[in-house]
């Protein structure tokens, strides 16, 4: 999701973005064990029935970093039991969970236990590279718990986990004990990468999904066919050559990677085709766009985000830009759309497409899928390798060129900044979804 910001100057504070919202990962899945009582006090991080091991520390502080993390001990069946306390804003518990390959199904089931805790969780490599994040079940029961099943992608020894707090917690659930399940079953199947469709829809639509309107305040969102002239007067009669620009900017970013773009101007693909679809239309107060969620190793080849198109009128940077400068803002902000519906989370670096912090007018500048510093509303530490995830997940593509749009990301208006009530909305579509 991108908020619209004040242009030429980065997000203070109350205007960042309050996702990884629109951009929540859905996982499900059975819980791993049995449930704890609810503790009596703080629960000493570390495993829960003791133990040790000659490889490192098994419970106790400071566990707040990589360097410092506690020793997660495994059964012989792969699970190990895990306990802890985020017992401030800001705290970190970090586990080593040891040597991961590829085909290692890991699931890691956090439970509050009757706490006040809304979780966040990352799982990452020995690289500090995100494999995984999840800050709520996404289920009606104890949603707010975290819960992640993923299958690894590349080899690394250790992986690491870290649970804290959500960065979106309201108040009094920053802080809490928790229990975690992690089970490790080794050398499940692979999964190999697979290309995805991106249709770019200009025809305009009328769109009742939960996890595009819900967030929006509404039940139904009607959008109008796209027209450069409603952006602004000065683009009137350059619908089609906008169109086309907008299109490149997409292929351009894309062009590592294993992604065909298609627009609704094309003659229709085969009935069977997975196609996930970028909305170009509408005007949204706060919002340049929005994704139905963070959609971890793509497993949903046909989830949906928004381009509100007529948010970047001229009023919304501090220069006019020019078609090719527009175009590459609204290519941008759709690639870091698409980018969460491909399972990539925000970073903090203004050079990166699925940058979640920096002016409006850096929308119109060159920005890449790189390796980045993860956003703080993701997690404090860490980075994400925005290009391995998607060779992972999409596999690499076939097009080399050296010419680039500027790019674009998403960001909040002049005057209006993120409320907690969008990412409550975000919950209550998440709970809405089939």
């Amino acid at each position: 999701m991108y908020f619209t910001q004040p242009p030429h100057r980065f997000f203070p504070a109350r205007y960042r973005l309050f996702l990884a919202l629109a951009c929540v990962v859905l996982l499900t899945g059975c819980p791993t064990g049995t449930t704890p009582p609810p503790p009596d006090g703080p629960l000493i991080d570390g495993n829960r029935g003791g133990g040790g091991t000659d490889t490192g520390k098994t419970s106790g502080e400071p566990n707040g970093s990589f360097a410092q993390a506690i020793v997660a001990l495994f059964d012989a069946n792969g699970s190990a039991a895990l306990q802890g306390t985020v017992s401030d804003v800001g705290d970190l518990d970090v586990f080593n969970l040891g040597g991961l390959a590829p085909g290692d199904r890991v699931t890691v089931d956090v439970r509050s236990n009757g706490s006040l805790l809304d979780s966040s969780i990352a799982v990452f490599d020995n690289q500090e590279r995100l494999a995984v994040a999840n800050d709520d079940r996404q289920t009606n029961v104890r949603f707010l718990d975290a819960f992640v099943d993923f299958i690894v992608g590349h080899e690394s020894t250790p992986y690491y986990l870290v649970v804290t707090h959500s960065a979106f917690a309201d108040a009094g659930t920053f802080i809490g004990t928790y229990t975690v399940d992690v089970r490790v079953v080794r050398n499940a199947e692979v999964p190999s990468p697979v290309g995805q469709v991106l249709m770019l829809d200009f025809d305009g639509a009328t769109i009742d999904t939960p996890a595009l309107v819900v967030p929006l305040g509404v039940t139904q969102l009607d959008i109008a066919p796209f027209d450069a002239g409603n952006i602004s007067p000065i683009y009137e009669g350059l619908t089609a050559d906008l169109k086309e620009a907008i299109r490149a900017g997409f292929e351009q970013n894309f062009s590592r990677f294993d992604v065909t773009i298609v627009t609704t101007d094309d003659p229709p693909p085969p009935p069977s085709t997975a196609i996930s679809t970028v909305f170009l239309g509408g005007f949204n107060v706060e919002l340049f766009g929005l994704a139905e969620r963070v959609d971890a190793s793509n497993a949903d080849f046909c989830d949906d985000a928004i381009i509100f198109v007529e948010t970047f009128a001229p009023s919304s940077f501090s220069f006019t830009p020019t078609l090719e400068e527009l175009a590459t803002a609204i290519a941008n902000v759709g690639s870091h759309e698409a980018g969460h519906l491909l399972g990539l989370n925000h970073v903090d670096d203004d050079g990166a497409i699925m940058d979640d912090r920096s002016a409006t007018d850096v929308f119109a500048t060159d920005q890449e899928y790189i390796w980045a510093r993860l956003s703080a509303d993701i997690m404090s530490i860490g980075t994400q390798d925005a290009p391995l995830l998607l060779f992972e997940t999409v596999g690499a593509g076939s097009i080399t060129t050296t010419k680039r749009f500027v790019a674009t990301g998403f960001r909040t208006r002049p005057d209006f900044g993120p409320s907690r009530q969008i990412h409550r909305r975000m919950r209550k579509a998440a709970q809405q979804r089939p």
